[in-house]
């Protein structure tokens, strides 16, 4: 198959490259290849020495479940605290950091945006939120492990000038204090007939004009078909295939070009900063499924967060599905298709 094809060619090219593998993060730029996981606040120094053995270069640090901010949009000391030691962790070894803040105060959900979210209607909590942000880019701007921030997490259908100043707020803000760091801009979610929101792939157009592809940097998740790779998440049935029509390379690859079109047409990096495949969906499917986007995102040199490690059963690759439920399984498909695409990655090592 051409994508399996290309991924051994890449590999034989790390293992002959006499190239150091390990940089200083000082020296990391926008464009420079990452792959890696969304993290949830739940981990261990041991699982970021697992993730070091996996070669992985980079985290999405996630603050869904105990928010960043807090009631009134200041910054949530808890959380703070888990932040802090999670950058000792990365420190130590050689991960860079991305900081998801995920959800704001009056949210209507955790994970995801909505009309009705607070901050669009309260220009007292907005402000509150871009002076944390400020504070947060104070507080990370010297640790150079920390390469920046994801500002608004899928972002919903708020009127769109709103939107566009309000991230170019937030922006200026981090910049002004933090130059070096980068800034994640999403595109506004479209929730779909099936209720998946992921429609920021028809969306990449509005926020072009704010990316400068060095510091302020195009991101978005991909979920599609949504049927498929969320699978066991509310309502979804179980053990579903692919479209017929996708079950082969050919198909699968010419439906992700169609459907990610205006994002392929960027010139710059992109991140995708969340993918993935439910482990309640057919073994072979999804790794049909996983090899052929991972293939374009390696041709295209986009950087990639798989959605997630030790985050929740339904995602974690490390899980497979048997008769009694899901299981851990180090050796799935899933597990050791990843495994592979880590061994690309190049280092970067704190400079303070």
């Amino acid at each position: 198959m051409l994508r399996s094809a290309f991924l051994c060619v890449m590999l034989l090219l790390v293992a002959f490259s006499t190239q150091a593998m390990t940089r200083s993060a000082q020296d990391y730029k926008a464009g420079m290849p990452l792959r890696g996981f969304n993290v949830d606040l739940n981990l261990s120094e041991q699982d970021f020495k697992t993730l070091d053995d996996l070669n992985v270069n980079a985290v999405r640090v996630a603050f869904a479940s105990h928010p960043l901010f807090d009631e009134m949009g200041g910054l949530d000391s808890t959380a703070v605290a888990v932040l802090d030691r999670y950058v000792r962790y990365a420190k130590k070894y050689n991960i860079l950091v991305l900081i998801d803040v995920h959800t704001f105060p009056g949210n209507v959900k955790k994970y995801s945006g909505s009309m009705g979210d607070e901050y669009w209607r309260n220009a007292d909590l907005k402000n509150a939120l871009i002076k944390s942000y400020a504070q947060l880019a104070e507080r990370f701007k010297d640790e150079s492990i920390v390469i920046g921030y994801d500002i608004v997490n899928e972002p919903a259908q708020a009127e769109l000038a709103n939107y566009l100043d309000f991230i170019k707020q937030i922006s200026k803000t981090i910049l002004k204090v933090s130059p070096g760091k980068l800034v994640l801009i999403q595109p506004r979610i479209t929730i779909q007939p099936n209720g998946i929101p992921n429609g920021q792939r028809s969306n990449w157009n509005e926020i072009a004009d704010l990316i400068d592809d060095k510091q302020v940097i195009g991101s978005l998740h991909y979920y599609d078909p949504g049927d498929f790779t969320h699978q066991g998440v509310h309502e979804f049935p179980v053990n579903q295939r692919l479209p017929f029509l996708l079950r082969s390379e050919k198909s699968l690859r010419l439906y992700f070009r169609k459907t990610l079109s205006r994002v392929l047409s960027h010139p710059g990096p992109v991140i995708v900063g969340e993918f993935s495949v439910s482990n309640y969906s057919p073994v072979d499917d999804s790794d049909l499924y996983m090899n052929t986007l991972l293939d374009l995102f390696e041709r295209k040199g986009w950087s990639w967060f798989y959605h997630s490690y030790k985050e929740a059963d339904i995602w974690n690759p490390q899980m497979s599905l048997t008769k009694r439920g899901l299981a851990p399984d180090t050796a799935s498909k899933k597990y050791l298709l990843l495994k592979a695409h880590f061994k690309l990655n190049d280092r970067f090592q704190a400079a303070d």
